[in-house]
């Protein structure tokens, strides 16, 4: 067996403006559990001229949830037109590197993981879109996209397209799954395509095939608990 690969974990600052940038632990004992080295990436300007050099001695990039993505950031035109829900938490600093960091991914085929948060970036960073809020499409929907604590619990269930990598990757079709958002993809990237489906029709993970793993998901499998095998998959790429 070969060795431990080295994942990068990408930060956010704290939402008290201390000047602080963390990782929720549960991103570094997924991928420990999976058989990788997890460690927490920088992020900001001036982190992000250096984004393909922080790129290259890593062996994967874990893109991670959080704040919504900003207007400008990405290369603009992140949202969908007519939608003018309001967007919260945003950080341009996170924004560009993240951006820096994912097309670096992109260009050297390195093996590349987006949660929530990080679906939607790798789907704005290759020309697609977001909806503000998932109601402005959706107004009737009873699914529940944003629970409440405890966040290990399943809130909704999950169709998945049965010629994709994920369907490969989990043995099934469908899976329940927690949730924790408000924002969803519009358009996907025209790079990528939807392969799994909440029961309302919300777009819950997508993938790039040009790549050798490139795979976005919705909901959160570090906090659920019962899909390591999405993260052994995404290291032993990465391996």
């Amino acid at each position: 067996m070969l060795g431990r690969p080295l994942i990068g974990i990408c930060s956010r600052p704290d939402d008290e403006s201390l000047g602080r940038l963390y990782i929720n632990a549960s991103y570094a004992h997924a991928i420990q559990e999976a058989g990788g080295i997890p460690i927490a990436l920088p992020c900001g300007f001036e982190a992000a001229s250096i984004a393909p050099d922080i790129v290259s001695r890593i062996d994967g990039l874990l893109l991670t949830g959080g704040g919504d993505v900003s207007e400008e950031g990405f290369g603009g035109n992140n949202y969908d037109e007519g939608c003018v829900a309001r967007i919260s938490l945003m950080s341009a600093d996170r924004d560009v590197f993240e951006y820096a960091a994912v097309r670096a991914a992109w260009k050297t085929n390195k093996p590349c993981l987006g949660i929530c948060r990080g679906l939607q970036v790798m789907n704005v960073s290759f020309g697609g879109t977001l909806l503000r809020d998932i109601r402005e499409r959706h107004p009737t929907t009873t699914v529940t996209h944003w629970q409440q604590r405890p966040w290990d619990v399943p809130t909704h269930s999950v169709r998945v397209e049965a010629t994709s990598w994920l369907a490969q990757i989990l043995g099934g079709l469908e899976f329940e799954i927690n949730s924790m958002h408000h924002q969803a993809i519009a358009r996907p990237s025209p790079q990528g395509r939807i392969v799994a489906w909440a029961p309302d029709g919300v777009p819950e993970a997508i993938e790039f095939a040009s790549r050798s793993f490139f795979v976005g998901v919705q909901w959160h499998p570090e906090e659920i608990g019962t899909m390591p095998q999405l993260f052994e998959a995404f290291v032993d790429a990465a391996r």
